[in-house]
């Protein structure tokens, strides 16, 4: 090895800029970002990077015997069998065979729990990262079930950490008409979070909706394969940004191709919340900072008003699976501006056609999603709506509608990607009040944790709903793979000065595909100190 490459190190350079308090209007740019985001067009090369292993043997379930056809129920309501079934073989294998799935569907007797999801361990745990993609072929009795849309069901698939969390890698309608096997394949993404300490497969069908099953779905499932790397580019080094962190309550869109994912907080409590029978106004609000863009339109955040005590943290999709829920959806548009429809639904549990139906009453628009939004009922049925701009609008709630509202009731606050291209984007929360109820909130989120007497998460990710404290200005994220690379940052003289450890960098959190840290007032620059960070590895020691 050069003594050049020995001694060299990879980085990826990010200025820190000193700056002031800008006092104009806030419609009017800060200088700061539009210098930063000049800096961070560059990247530089790479040395030292450790490669995924080459040459990895594929990972293959052939369910050649019993002992391979090891699946076993998941959780779901419906009755499930599974057997290893010699007669079949993906491969006409007279020598093999295919792991057997029976599945007894009732939607009178299981309601939103109509469903299967089974699993089949790995002999060991799997860096999948060392993969490129799954494969495995299905097969569906002609006889099951089978939707209007022509297909047995909507399968879901994917891989599961040592954890037991899950990582869906996609979902489809095996069409009718396929009549035999069906082979799936589907890349697999390494920087999705845990795919280092994959345990097992899975795969299930809900059907718990409008067109659920009633009756029974048999399936096979083989040649579950894992296909490993063979010849593996190295990975480009992190690319580096910057983002305004302000003091709040931050929700990011964070889990891995999920975008109907909730993210919400929700009253601990149940009492005292309602607006029914309340004697004077009522208002919910929610105020917003760092909206994303106008390029990831249809972003949306949200207030749940859902009727009921001790709803499980588990059950973030209240607006889907509970009967009656008060929506007050907020969403921006590809012009910037934003909206927010009222909506509600009653006696509808898993469904949501009233919500974006007859239950959907109108709306209020704004020039900006970010700024106050509020929800005011006076007396059970009369509705107002307010938006950051100060504009209003008057609707009329039934009154058998409202009266299935009364306490107890649980208050959610929460955002929703709706698009796969927003997964990554977050919002800032950064009050939220509720008044004129017995049990009134105020909450900035400013003490650097979420209170939890008042409060509890209920999230598609959990890891991506945080409380930003005060005292921190900006974020850092980062591209990954970033194994082995390090922050760094020097003040002053950037060529002859001495790179340091940034020391008190928040604990990254994985979002997509980049990693998010805040960055300590104790790295903040002074006035007139010109201020770097960087993302460095050391190369390789001479051999």
């Amino acid at each position: 090895m050069s003594d050049t490459l020995a001694q060299s190190r990879t980085n990826c350079l990010l200025q820190y800029l000193p700056y002031r308090n800008q006092s104009s209007e806030p419609s009017q740019p800060n200088p700061l970002m539009k210098i930063l985001n000049r800096i961070l067009a560059a990247s530089l090369l790479v040395a030292g990077i450790s490669l995924p292993a080459l040459g990895a043997e594929n990972v293959v379930i052939k369910f050649n015997d019993a002992s391979e056809s090891t699946f076993a129920r998941w959780w779901g309501g419906a009755v499930q069998t599974y057997e290893h079934d010699a007669a079949v073989d993906a491969d006409s294998d007279a020598s093999s065979g295919a792991q057997k799935i029976i599945v007894n569907y009732d939607l009178a007797a299981y309601g939103g729990d109509n469903q299967f999801a089974a699993f089949r361990n790995f002999a060991a745990t799997i860096d999948a990262r060392d993969y490129t993609n799954l494969t495995f072929d299905v097969r569906f009795d002609p006889a099951s079930p089978s939707r209007a849309g022509g297909d047995y069901g909507w399968l879901e698939f994917g891989l599961g950490p040592t954890d037991f969390s899950q990582i869906q890698l996609g979902a489809l309608g095996v069409p009718v008409s396929q009549g035999g096997w069906y082979r799936i394949s589907v890349p697999l993404d390494k920087t999705v979070a845990k795919m280092d300490s994959i345990g097992r497969f899975w795969v299930k069908i809900w059907s718990g909706g409008g067109d659920g099953f009633t009756g029974t779905t048999t399936l096979w499932v083989d040649n579950v394969t894992l296909n490993a790397n063979q010849d593996v580019a190295p990975p480009a080094p992190p690319t580096v940004a910057i983002a305004k962190a302000t003091p709040g309550l931050q929700l990011f869109a964070s889990q891995a191709g999920a975008q109907y994912s909730r993210q919400n907080i929700y009253t601990v409590n149940s009492t005292g919340y309602s607006w029914v029978g309340a004697a004077d106004p009522v208002t919910y609000s929610v105020t917003l900072a760092n909206y994303p863009d106008a390029s990831h339109s249809g972003f949306q955040t949200h207030i749940f008003l859902v009727p009921g005590s001790g709803i499980p943290t588990f059950e973030n999709s209240v607006d889907y699976n509970r009967p009656n829920v008060i929506f007050l959806d907020i969403s921006n548009g590809a012009d910037g501006t934003a909206y927010a429809s009222f909506r509600y639904k009653t006696n509808q549990p898993n469904g949501n056609g009233m919500i974006y139906g007859a239950g959907t009453l109108g709306g209020v628009g704004s020039p900006t999603p970010n700024g106050t939004w509020s929800l005011t009922f006076s007396g059970n049925t009369a509705i107002t709506l307010t938006s950051p701009s100060g504009a209003t609008t008057s609707l009329e709630l039934p009154a058998d509608a409202a009266a299935l509202f009364a306490d107890p009731l649980h208050v959610y606050v929460g955002a929703q990607p709706n698009q796969l291209g927003n997964i990554g984007q977050s919002v800032t929360v950064t009050r939220v009040q509720i008044t004129g109820v017995a049990t009134p909130i105020d909450d900035t989120f400013s003490a650097g944790a979420l209170d939890t007497a008042v409060w509890r998460v209920s999230a598609g990710d959990a890891a991506g709903v945080l409380t930003v404290p005060t005292g921190y200005t900006y974020w850092l994220n980062w591209s990954l793979p970033d194994d082995g690379f390090t922050f760094e940052y020097i003040t002053g003289d950037v060529v002859n000065g001495v790179w340091q450890s940034a020391p008190g960098l928040s604990t990254p959190l994985q979002v997509g595909s980049r990693r998010w840290s805040l960055i300590p007032s104790s790295l903040e620059p002074f006035p007139g100190e010109g201020f770097f960070y960087r993302m460095a590895k050391p190369a390789p020691a001479a051999q």
